[in-house]
């Protein structure tokens, strides 16, 4: 008579009661990262593609604003280099900000500088010009 199936040795059996707490967890964080990965990538997809779309419009609203006043006070019998010259910086950082997600550069901190600029020229300028839309942005 022929066995089909190798019967196991003690210490196989063993095994298998010792290891089957380990063998479980395994399964579960398999079954929940491929979950998670089905769930979790649209989620996170959307909310980069708002929160970026949310970021280009402030970038474009600044680029505007920045290239009026430029236009026009390059363009003007007094020209007051002071101010020409932070509206080029300000020009430059704006034109500068990265349009693709690089590790190495902090977004956040890159908007941070571009409106603490954008204010401090509306302060030159004696101008109260604020992106209205920021402040109902939630994050």
């Amino acid at each position: 008579m022929q066995v089909d199936k190798k019967e196991k040795d003690i210490n196989d059996v063993f095994s298998d009661i010792f290891l089957s707490e380990e063998n479980v967890i395994e399964e579960a964080y398999e079954e929940g990262f491929s979950l998670g990965l089905v769930q979790g990538n649209p989620e996170g997809y959307h909310l980069g593609y708002h929160r970026g779309a949310e970021l280009g419009a402030e970038i474009g609203y600044y680029t505007g604003i920045t290239e009026t006043f430029l236009t026009h006070y390059e363009n003007s019998q007094t020209r007051p280099e002071k101010i020409i010259n932070s509206l080029k910086c300000l020009k430059s950082l704006l034109d500068n900000y990265p349009r693709l997600n690089e590790d190495h550069i902090d977004l956040g901190e890159s908007i941070n500088i571009i409106r603490a600029k954008f204010k401090k020229i509306c302060s030159q300028l004696k101008v109260n010009v604020h992106y209205s839309e920021k402040d109902t942005l939630s994050f």
